[in-house]
């Protein structure tokens, strides 16, 4: 498999995600991991770079991002709109959404999120900030 991601300058990073497209979000801590959909995500600052994703406080997700202090973003294209819409659909709290959905997931290059790259246009790590 070719590897078509190409590293994105940090300052235009805010355009792989500013049409608003819904996203996938990754989290992972103490060797348990999830993968969630999200609708609602945007740049909100270009200098330094800040992006804002709605992730509801009662979500695994939420918790893993919590804990951990960082997640990824990865953008899904249209061949996975079904898988998008099933792990927005589920808890990963009581299972590996990645196992039960077959997701190959590596970890990022610099935060070590889970970073999904077949089917995914772009992918983001982030740092939570408080």
């Amino acid at each position: 498999m070719t590897n078509h991601f190409q590293p994105v300058a940090l300052h235009h990073a805010s355009r792989l995600i500013n049409h608003g497209p819904t996203v996938l979000v990754t989290s992972a801590h103490g060797g348990r991991r999830n993968v969630m959909a999200a609708a609602w995500s945007m740049p909100v600052e270009f200098t330094p770079p800040r992006v804002a994703v709605v992730i509801d406080k009662k979500t695994y997700t939420r918790e893993l991002v919590a804990a951990s202090g960082a997640f990824a973003l990865c953008i899904p294209g249209a061949g996975i709109a079904e898988l998008t819409y099933a792990v927005g659909s589920s808890s990963g709290r009581e299972m590996d959404k990645f196992a039960q959905h077959a997701i190959d997931a590596r970890p990022g290059p610099v935060l070590g999120m889970p970073i999904i790259e077949e089917g995914c246009l772009a992918w983001l790590e982030c740092r939570l900030i408080p």
